[in-house]
């Protein structure tokens, strides 16, 4: 299967009914469907489901400075969430929810073959590698499907809901740096 046939399959996806209630839109991601680098975030915003594009809100803002502090804009990556249809109330997605989206996930990881999956906060985290515990794990590399790497870190969220935290800034601009580094080849 190729990325526009994916895209197209999932458009109007009816797995989860009170999600698709809750929608406007399935929101299946942008940027560059090429890329060694897919990002995964949770789940669309308001925002993101107004607009149907991820991380395009504050939190988007916040990623934007991150990729540009490591020399990478939107065009250079490729992002989705862990589940393409936003929350009632933006609330977390559910477990069941999580796993309906789960083929979908795994086909698109399949198609890309990225070099590295960045996976935003906890829920994106866990379901690719089973773990949990961003603060104490962001910018650690990790092998997943033993053909790419794996480096979670923390929400764009967190810095706004810290007072954008200039210590915590600096650890996020270096996990961008690991990011950056597997796609070069200096971390393997």
């Amino acid at each position: 299967m190729d990325f526009d046939k994916l895209k197209e399959e999932y458009s109007k996806c009816s797995e989860c009914p009170e999600l698709c209630k809750s929608r406007s839109q399935v929101v299946f991601g942008s940027g560059n469907p090429n890329s060694d680098i897919l990002f995964i975030g949770e789940a669309p915003g308001k925002n993101e489901d107004k607009q149907g594009i991820p991380f395009c809100g504050m939190s988007g803002k916040i990623l934007n400075e991150l990729l540009s502090s490591v020399s990478l804009d939107r065009e250079d990556i490729f992002i989705t969430n862990t589940v393409l249809c936003r929350p009632e109330g933006n609330r977390n997605p559910k477990k069941e929810e999580i796993e309906n989206c789960r083929s979908r996930l795994d086909k698109l990881i399949e198609v890309m073959q990225p070099k590295v999956i960045v996976t935003i906060g906890n829920f994106a985290t866990e379901r690719i590698i089973g773990k949990t515990g961003i603060k104490s794990i962001h910018g650690q590399l990790f092998d997943f499907k033993n053909e790419m790497k794996v480096v979670p870190v923390i929400h764009p969220a967190s810095l706004l809901y810290s007072g954008r935290n200039p210590v915590m800034l600096q650890e996020m601009k270096d996990d961008f740096k690991t990011i950056l580094n597997v796609i070069s080849g200096t971390k393997k």
